[in-house]
């Protein structure tokens, strides 16, 4: 009886924690893993965390992606970052399979302090056109080892599209189709891993309904709080969740 109690805690923390990280989602429009990932490890481990979230971010940045028409002409300007994404996708997810859980705590807490003091302090950049290819490439390579071990491969290459200029609509639909194949590829290495399953990947789809009703949500609490204001808090939160698990991680 204890032990199926502590299974329903479980199950009702994780979906909690997918809720709001959905909410953020719908508010602000990006960031569900950087506030999920740290959520989820409370309960589960980071490898299991990662494959979660694979399938909510295909499901939950598709309609984004496919908005407005010019997919094909979309995939081809995000080409750079794909070609070092794939690569450094394969590294990071070698890295998340191999390493101890406690590493992988620490390392997915790094990451997290990393991504979201980069992005809390990032000036306003904006790339020369002759740099936008070899600046794709390698931030799609370090994006896809991120995203490898923490599912996180958006926040590295988020700052790459806003250096090319985008914003808007633009930028949210080149962001999210970014989405889409990085989560679809993370969520196929991991089941050929063979640590993971197809049942995984039910568990995994399943767990898109609470995203996006945290999304339905958020988007309607979109008009009433500052986004600017809103993404600083989350921002600073993300820095103290990614201390919170090297904490874990080292005490571990």
């Amino acid at each position: 009886m204890t032990l199926y109690f502590e299974q329903a805690s479980i199950i009702a923390a994780v979906v909690c924690s997918l809720i709001v990280a959905g909410l953020l989602k719908g508010t602000i429009g990006v960031g569900m893993p950087v506030v999920a990932l740290p959520l989820l490890s409370l309960f589960i481990d980071v490898k299991s965390a990662a494959m979660l979230l694979s399938m909510p971010l295909v499901f939950s940045n598709l309609p984004q992606a496919l908005e407005g028409g010019k997919t094909g002409r979309c995939l081809m300007q995000l080409m750079p970052v794909f070609l070092g994404m794939i690569p450094g996708l394969f590294l990071g997810v070698r890295v998340l399979l191999a390493v101890d859980a406690n590493v992988a705590r620490i390392i997915a807490g790094l990451v997290l302090m990393g991504v979201g003091g980069i992005t809390l302090l990032a000036p306003k950049l904006q790339l020369q056109s002759r740099l936008v290819l070899p600046t794709g490439i390698t931030f799609g390579f370090f994006g896809g080892i991120l995203g490898g071990i923490a599912a996180m491969s958006g926040p590295l290459v988020f700052i790459f599209l806003l250096a090319k200029g985008l914003r808007g609509t633009a930028f949210t639909k080149e962001a999210s189709l970014f989405l889409v194949v990085s989560s679809g590829l993370l969520a196929i290495l991991l089941t050929a891993s063979r640590q993971f399953s197809w049942l995984d990947v039910s568990v995994s789809t399943a767990a898109t309904l609470p995203v996006v009703l945290g999304m339905y949500v958020g988007q309607h609490m979109r008009d009433k709080i500052a986004p600017e204001t809103f993404r600083k808090l989350v921002l600073i939160a993300v820095i103290a969740a990614g201390a919170e698990l090297v904490r874990h991680g080292l005490l571990g």
